[in-house]
């Protein structure tokens, strides 16, 4: 019993020394957490070493613009905005081509939307000062843009002016921005500067971003009228009314610049006397097929003019052929397409033939075997719908045992004519 009374007395006298343990730790946590937030805010108000170090460089030479920068920038990062903006005045004072400095006035005077008359004074000061730093001018630009106001996107649209002669690489973008900040795309034609190289670019973007082909072709007037106009931007021209599916206009186009191809027939260098241009309505070339050797024109075997157009194929293939083949955008009516074709040793059992196509409309001409001389084609065509249609050479692959194609294949003089003009 004596044993079992001791244990019981011992219960409250360990209960009170774990209780006090705990409360001297809670106490002893509490001081400690007081002095690290007491200390932090007594070094809040102590000069960081940067600080100290700019300020001992300003005393030895007041007239310092950049050390009076550098001490600006350290306060703002600091948090003290009143300070860092009397450095950047200093700044100012030692050096008024200081744009740096004019740049962070402007950062800071856009923490308060009253101050909007002297940001504007200051855009307008660095512009001067610095008209063809990009970096400078972008990031006014994304600053400005973060304010729904009349000032801002006037401060916004005039960085963009600047940018796009200088940014190529962001002309997209900046075109993206100006039209929401214009609300109309429309005005973006007077409103990028007269710069080749910018009108180009607009002439992409509206094409194949915004698809306004209406727009495009007015700024293709002025481009014109400029005298900007090369074979590259020709075929940019032609390669977007493509891209939007308008073949008239494009087709209008191609046939004013080469007006003088369209005296006797509708298919463009159908004798083959020019090279290929592989865009719009001249003809083009298929891809690489395994089994075609050699794609070339030659001179000496042609049915007329100068030279004709020839495929080679190497016997151990079984390509199926397309090449070569033209569009061309038609009316309503009849027509004739004509064609002469030869053969040297063809070994597949799939021929040759010509097709017309598009539109509802598949109208091929009679197989070509074998090794034969030049032969006229020839297909009478009646179109009830306007559009683009496609002329071209084919063979289909096979899966007959002689499959595969070797020999030579022949085409020249290839017209199309309206019958009922």
């Amino acid at each position: 019993m004596a044993r079992s009374n001791h244990t019981v007395t011992d219960r409250p006298r360990k209960f009170r020394l774990v209780f006090t343990g705990l409360v001297l730790g809670c106490l002893l946590f509490f001081l400690t957490s007081s002095g690290i937030l007491l200390t932090a805010e007594i070094i809040k108000t102590l000069p960081s070493p940067p600080i100290k170090k700019f300020q001992r460089i300003i005393r030895l030479n007041p007239f310092d613009d950049n050390s009076w920068f550098a001490l600006g920038r350290a306060y703002y990062y600091s948090g003290d905005c009143e300070k860092a903006k009397v450095c950047f005045g200093k700044a100012l004072s030692a050096n008024r081509l200081s744009y740096p400095a004019l740049i962070e006035l402007m950062w800071l005077s856009l923490k308060d939307v009253d101050d909007k008359n002297d940001v504007v004074t200051l855009v307008q000061t660095i512009d001067l000062l610095a008209p063809a730093d990009i970096g400078i001018h972008w990031k006014i630009l994304i600053r400005t843009m973060t304010f729904d106001a009349p000032w801002a996107r006037r401060i916004a649209l005039g960085e963009i002016r600047l940018l796009l002669p200088l940014y190529s690489r962001r002309r997209t973008q900046l075109f993206r921005i100006a039209g929401l900040l214009l609300k109309n795309d429309g005005r973006l034609l007077t409103f990028v500067p007269d710069d080749r190289a910018v009108k180009i670019s607009l002439l992409h973007y509206l094409l194949y971003r915004k698809k306004r082909v209406d727009l495009a072709e007015t700024l293709w007037g002025e481009i014109n009228t400029k005298g900007w106009e090369d074979k590259a931007l020709f075929r940019t021209m032609i390669n977007g009314f493509f891209y939007n599916k308008r073949y008239e206009k494009a087709w209008e186009l191609w046939r004013k610049k080469f007006s003088s191809a369209y005296k006797d027939t509708l298919v463009f260098n159908g004798g083959f006397e020019k090279d290929f241009l592989n865009y719009g309505f001249s003809w083009r070339r298929q891809g690489k097929r395994k089994g075609v050797k050699r794609v070339r024109f030659v001179h000496f075997f042609k049915s007329e003019g100068r030279r004709s157009f020839s495929i080679e194929f190497d016997g151990e293939h079984n390509p199926a052929i397309t090449n070569p083949y033209q569009y061309i955008y038609l009316e309503p009516g009849d027509y004739r397409l004509r064609a002469s074709l030869a053969l040297k040793d063809i070994t597949s059992a799939s021929g040759f033939y010509l097709e017309f196509s598009g539109h509802h409309i598949r109208s091929v001409s009679d197989q070509f075997k074998g090794d034969r001389d030049w032969e006229n084609v020839e297909l009478l065509l009646h179109l009830k719908v306007p559009g683009i249609y496609r002329v071209s050479l084919r063979r289909n692959a096979t899966r007959k045992l002689n499959r595969f194609l070797g020999g030579k294949v022949f085409l020249d003089d290839v017209s199309l004519v309206k019958l009922n003009d």
